[in-house]
């Protein structure tokens, strides 16, 4: 059974692990902003409060590796955006995507926003009689990173959608999907034929 040739089932499968690339790239971009905004809003709260009678070079120090971490964030959006307008047909003609491991239901995104919001409260309620400003910053930033839960679970939850939007919108592109087929599909598809039989 796993053996037979189905051009239907071929697209299907084809067409998801499309889908996927496609919202995995939108969402790394995403998750990249919302990381760097985070660093940079947690490392500007320590700076800030490094500043009074007395210099904190702990603060100074936390301020300066969070600061660089978020510009690392925001290098790494620049590099998500140069990449989510690759072609996705050529992307993964020599390999299948590594499946993403990230929440794929509204109910899985909102249960990590939830937890970082608890997170960043705790955080804040715990700093808020010694460093109220880094406090702040802290529970800002981990509002941000409340975010990232939702973005993935969003996006992959409508991949599908945007796919069928891209192939509807671009004849060209939907012409070379119709007759494309890279060489890993057949095992691909194998594999998930053996998977199916074991559940």
């Amino acid at each position: 059974m796993s053996g037979e040739h189905d051009p239907n089932r071929e697209r299907a499968l084809l067409a998801r692990i499309l889908a996927e690339l496609i919202a995995v790239r939108r969402a790394r971009l995403l998750s990249m902003l919302v990381l760097a905004g985070a660093m940079l809003i947690a490392g500007l709260g320590a700076a800030m409060q490094a500043q009074g009678d007395r210099i904190d070079a702990v603060l100074l120090f936390s301020a300066f590796s969070l600061i660089m971490i978020g510009i690392v964030c925001a290098l790494g959006a620049i590099i998500a955006w140069t990449r989510i307008n690759r072609d996705i047909l050529d992307s993964i003609a020599a390999a299948k995507p590594a499946k993403a491991k990230a929440p794929r239901t509204r109910s899985g995104g909102m249960a990590i926003a939830i937890a970082f919001a608890i997170l960043g409260l705790l955080f804040g309620w715990l700093l808020w009689s010694q460093t109220p400003i880094l406090a702040i910053a802290i529970v800002i930033a981990c509002a941000l990173l409340a975010c990232l839960g939702p973005i993935w679970a969003n996006e992959l939850e409508s991949a599908d959608d945007r796919l069928a939007v891209m192939l509807d919108s671009d004849d060209e592109l939907a012409g070379r999907f119709a007759t494309f087929t890279p060489i890993w599909l057949h095992e691909a598809m194998e594999n998930e034929a053996e998977a199916g039989e074991r559940d």
